[in-house]
């Protein structure tokens, strides 16, 4: 199952900045900022959760200093923004005094007093001793599990030197949410050594049982959706056929609430619909969904993508469409059967699918010269200027196409996509390794046969 979850897309978890209440009077923060030309900062005054984000601004005098005064309706973890030279975290927390003091021209070049003064040495410490906890190299679940534990361990005796209680309970939690992330996404480190999701039973057991996972905030950032994505991993590491339909039921058994539930499971089909069925559950994925799902429109959505992704199995005919070449002239993908067609679904605005364009460049002149094979570009792109620019920078030596609905057409919830399809236009895959893979060779190789 392809695991669409990222370490890096859920590190936001690291920004917790809800409270459960806030102290009296205000937040003061004054400063002297040195080499300073802006004539303004920005504070985010709202959690990263919220559906609406809110700045504050804040007038930097000519000779650098700066005085801002606010009451917040909850403390807040929080940052301030100036320019492109200067970002600092802010702990946004009524009652106290603040002062910053910084060089703008020294990136990292300053200091934080007043009340909190000892929170922010307590949270730079910290955030290393976090990083270095999600840097470093463990064997099993269990050693990760006491490096957190030492952690914690430490922190208290930190947090106990620090009289702020407002701010111990919010880093308590901030240091809870990045121990559930390490601890949740510990798959991540068993890939990387190429074993399987049910290798570590001390894992296994924090998972199914232990893990608490049923947020809107691990909804929100992502977490909720690799904690399911493990759950089908671990159900066919144990041989089982079902990985979507288990991640379904365990979204019923463990999230309570009716709206969360439901974005679940959503999010579930979303990736199941959006990739290649293995298991041959698209069917029983449909009918469980149908049930699970009351409301009349979501129920209409998947009908819609269930019909589209049956047209998509391996064996189907491809969906054929019109497109046009960096010239502008119009032709259809159905020109191009008669060869095996390794087709790149990309656009000129996505960072990852550019990152493949130098593995493109290798893997077409590796096949530069086997009449069974073509490799072919398919741009998403609505400026077909910034296409065209693209183009004529790279100079690309395979062809290259036009097509702003290609991802609609292919039932395709995020690029890049690598799509197979044989010499008589039939569907190989819609969810082929991509160029950078090391064995994509290998595997073309074998579907050349």
């Amino acid at each position: 199952m392809k695991n669409v979850i990222k370490l890096t897309i859920i590190a936001c978890v690291v920004v917790l900045l809800a409270a459960c209440a806030s102290n009296s009077g205000e937040y003061v923060l004054t400063g002297k900022l040195q080499n300073c030309n802006s004539t303004y900062g920005v504070i985010r005054t709202t959690p990263s959760f919220s559906d609406e984000t809110k700045w504050d601004t804040v007038r930097i005098a000519a000779d650098g200093s700066f005085r801002y005064v606010r009451s917040f309706d909850e403390p807040l973890f929080s940052f301030m923004v100036i320019g492109d030279r200067g970002f600092f975290q802010l702990f946004l927390i009524n009652g106290t005094t603040n002062t910053l003091e910084a060089d703008l021209n020294v990136p990292g070049n300053y200091r934080m007093g007043g009340d909190l003064e000892n929170a922010y040495a307590f949270q730079k410490k910290q955030g290393a001793a976090l990083s270095q906890i999600s840097e470093a190299t463990y064997t099993s679940f269990e050693e990760m599990q006491q490096a957190i534990s030492a952690l914690r361990d430490s922190a208290e005796k930190e947090l106990a030197t620090i009289s702020n209680e407002t701010f111990c309970r919010i880093s308590r939690q901030e240091m809870e949410s990045m121990f559930l992330l390490y601890r949740t996404t510990f798959y991540d480190r068993l890939r990387d050594r190429n074993m399987p999701a049910n290798v570590d039973a001390d894992y296994n057991r924090y998972m199914l049982d232990d893990c608490d996972i049923a947020t809107s905030e691990n909804l929100a950032n992502g977490l909720l959706s690799y904690y399911l994505a493990w759950c089908g991993l671990y159900r066919e590491a144990n041989g089982g056929n079902d990985p979507f339909q288990y991640q379904m039921d365990v979204a019923c058994e463990k999230i309570k609430d009716t709206t969360l539930r439901t974005n679940a499971i959503l999010a579930i089909l979303r990736d199941f619909f959006g990739g290649e069925d293995k298991h041959g559950e698209a069917e029983a994925v449909y009918a469980k969904a149908n049930k699970l799902l009351s409301d009349s429109m979501r129920q209409a959505w998947l009908r819609e993508v269930y019909t589209t992704f049956m047209k998509l199995r391996p064996g189907a005919p491809a969906i054929d469409c019109e497109w046009s070449d960096v010239q502008g002239k119009t032709s259809r993908l159905s020109d191009l059967f008669g060869k095996v067609l390794y087709i790149d679904v990309w656009a000129t605005w996505c960072g990852p699918c550019c990152a493949e364009i130098p593995y493109l460049e290798k893997l077409a002149e590796h096949y530069k010269n086997d009449a069974r094979l073509d490799i072919v570009s398919v741009s998403v792109d609505a400026d077909r200027g910034a296409w065209e620019d693209k183009l004529a920078k790279d100079k690309p030596r395979w062809k290259q196409f036009l097509q702003g609905n290609f991802t609609s057409l292919y039932n395709i919830n995020g690029i890049p996509r690598f799509i197979l399809l044989d010499k008589t236009g039939k569907i190989i895959t819609v969810d082929a390794p991509r160029p950078s893979d090391p064995e994509i060779i290998s595997w073309l190789d074998e579907k050349l046969k």
